[in-house]
């Protein structure tokens, strides 16, 4: 059962490089303090990248925590329906754990097609060349204040000049697949304080204008696990509160 305490016990020194160390992780829907979704890359076996990133995570808090993998089959959205069955799976299990589990917190992170899937459920997919028509979100505004933070590495629709674009890139890097205004309205409305959006300079699949460059898109796990494990503790330390949503 979620405590209704406040979450006083997460580290709370993040500027000063905490040690991060790492834990397993239980694969499970049951209800916890804060629930870990994954979105595994093209290719990859489950539980994938950034897996290893909210096991460090969940290694620094003494908050209960569990995750659950996106089921989708992530092989290459050009030529499989993998996308529109991710996007389907992402929105359906954000939704489902959301309402079975109303005092818990959501934190989302994703690789490479699963950016994609998670994005595109956050913010409305579609509207792009393989990516059918334009859609609105799966997940609703107010479903979506339980998801309290949400982190994309090598994201296929990586949006230019946002105060959370991090990582080797240049502000005016855009994503393979660009986002439609209506789409980037509404990360930036309902989600601009909560994500943390890593690109590589010259990554392929997040700034492919600047070069093509696959072993950029594949270094996120060494360049930036540490880091983005410290930003993802710190917005839970802001924002999970059993009795609290955010703004």
């Amino acid at each position: 059962m979620v405590s209704h305490a406040i979450f006083v016990a997460i580290s709370v020194h993040i500027c000063a490089q905490l040690p991060i160390v790492s834990a397993l992780l239980e694969n499970s829907t049951e209800c916890v303090d804060v629930h870990f979704m994954v979105a595994r890359g093209s290719l990859s076996a489950y539980p994938g990248f950034p897996y290893d990133v909210f096991e460090s995570v969940a290694a620094n808090m003494t908050t209960t925590t569990n995750y659950e993998d996106i089921i989708y089959p992530a092989t290459n959205e050009t030529e499989t329906d993998s996308y529109f069955v991710g996007r389907a799976a992402a929105g359906a299990q954000v939704n489902a754990y959301a309402e079975a589990c109303p005092d818990s917190k959501i934190v989302l992170g994703s690789y490479s097609q699963g950016c994609l899937i998670v994005g595109d459920a956050l913010a409305g997919g579609g509207g792009q060349e393989y990516l059918g028509n334009a859609t609105q979100p799966l997940i609703s505004e107010e479903i979506g204040k339980k998801i309290i933070a949400n982190i994309f590495f090598g994201n296929p629709r990586h949006v230019p000049y946002e105060s959370y674009d991090f990582g080797d890139h240049p502000w005016n890097a855009t994503g393979k697949y660009p986002r439609l205004p209506y789409q980037v309205q509404n990360l930036d409305t309902r989600y601009g304080d909560i994500i943390g959006d890593w690109c590589n300079y010259g990554d392929s699949v997040c700034s492919p204008a600047v070069g093509d460059f696959l072993a950029l898109h594949t270094a996120y796990d060494a360049d930036y696990s540490t880091v983005a494990a410290e930003w993802t503790l710190a917005k839970i330390g802001k924002y999970a509160y059993t009795n609290t949503t955010k703004s």
